[in-house]
């Protein structure tokens, strides 16, 4: 009886699949487009206060070299309203642009900033992490 509570026990506690844990309510975190689903934004956020998204497109062959897809890297961005403002970190020019932008539990939806294989002006994400 022992051994099968012993058993019993060990079996509970390392099980560590995690596709039924809960995803956070919350900006931060993964999200992938719903439509094509292959670009992904990731919000971050820093203990100073400052905040950033990353787009992730995938990576293509660019003139014989690997590369990111165009618009793919990090942005600066604020949120006011049903509006986000981004401005794309690795450009020379500082010029932020708004976009649409709601965001309701586990779906994002964002004005086209990007050119996304999705042709949709409003592109919707779910969140993944």
């Amino acid at each position: 009886m022992k051994t099968l509570i012993l058993l019993l026990l060990a079996a509970v506690f390392s099980c560590t699949d995690t596709s039924d844990q809960p995803v956070s309510l919350g900006l931060e975190g993964k999200w992938v487009d719903q439509l094509t689903l292959t670009d992904t934004l990731e919000f971050l956020k820093f203990e100073d206060g400052g905040t950033l998204m990353n787009l992730s497109r995938g990576r293509e062959i660019n003139n014989g070299h690997d590369l990111p897809k165009i618009g793919s890297g990090p942005y600066f961005y604020t949120l006011s309203g049903n509006s986000i403002s981004l401005q794309y970190s690795l450009s020379s020019l500082w010029k932020p642009t708004d976009y649409y932008f709601q965001q309701n539990a586990l779906q994002l939806k964002i004005g086209r900033f990007y050119e996304s294989e999705n042709s949709a002006s409003i592109l919707t994400f779910r969140k993944i992490k």
